[in-house]
């Protein structure tokens, strides 16, 4: 398939939270044919609701990668590691990954151990022995280590740069993404929902679409 056939995959993957075999998507060849084809998709997962929703989470995580971050779309799997499409600077990275996949609630990064511990624990005990050498009274080592803390577990969050153990696929990643609530879909709807995704996919304006347009001979996909 060409990059316009499939953006409008990934787009109506996304839109619907369905998964189009690279096999159909072949064969389909108008925006009517791929209308009834995502119709017959609903009507059977309809009674999978829960099973569904997992599929759409996991292919508007993919869509997302594949728009913003350059990957391939069968590089995109479950057990994929994350850190393979997070290049360059992690932080923003993650940050441009919550709003690529619509996941706000994604949790942060964290810090390295090896510069966490040292400054979370270091750094109280360090103050409290400062403040011990300058014969300080002793009522005031506990809340000057808990300040010191606080202040230690502000730095390591700003250093935080590390992708959390339980993150690492994209399997563990599908919770976190928002899943619209699904409606009640007529095959007008999906049509409607299709024509415009192809409008916005190809730069043609609607009008300028017809339900039995082929892709490539009327419409100039690739």
């Amino acid at each position: 398939m060409g990059l316009d056939s499939v953006e409008l995959v990934l787009a109506t993957e996304e839109e619907f939270g369905i998964h189009i075999d690279d096999a159909d998507a072949e064969k389909i060849t108008t925006p009517g044919m791929l209308a009834d084809y995502v119709a017959s998709r609903l009507g059977s997962t309809a009674a999978g609701q829960g099973h569904c929703r997992t599929q759409a989470g996991f292919y508007r995580l993919r869509a997302g990668l594949v728009k913003h971050f350059g990957a391939r779309r069968k590089e995109v799997r479950p057990d994929s590691d994350i850190r393979t499409f997070l290049t360059g600077d992690t932080r923003k990275q993650w940050e441009k990954l919550k709003t690529a996949i619509d996941a706000p609630r994604l949790p942060e990064l964290e810090c390295r151990k090896s510069i966490s511990y040292p400054l979370c624990f270091g750094m109280p005990l360090a103050g409290a022995l400062l403040l011990l050498l300058a014969t300080v009274p002793a009522w005031t080592l506990l809340p000057a280590a808990l300040v010191l803390f606080i202040a230690a577990a502000i730095i390591a969050g700003k250093l935080a740069d590390t992708v959390p153990e339980k993150l690492r696929t994209l399997g563990a990643l599908v919770p976190y993404v928002l899943i619209p609530r699904q409606e009640e879909w007529t095959r007008d709807d999906i049509l409607q929902r299709v024509m415009l995704i192809t409008s916005e996919q190809l730069g043609i304006p609607l009008e300028g679409i017809h339900p039995d347009h082929h892709f490539v001979k009327d419409l100039g996909m690739d």
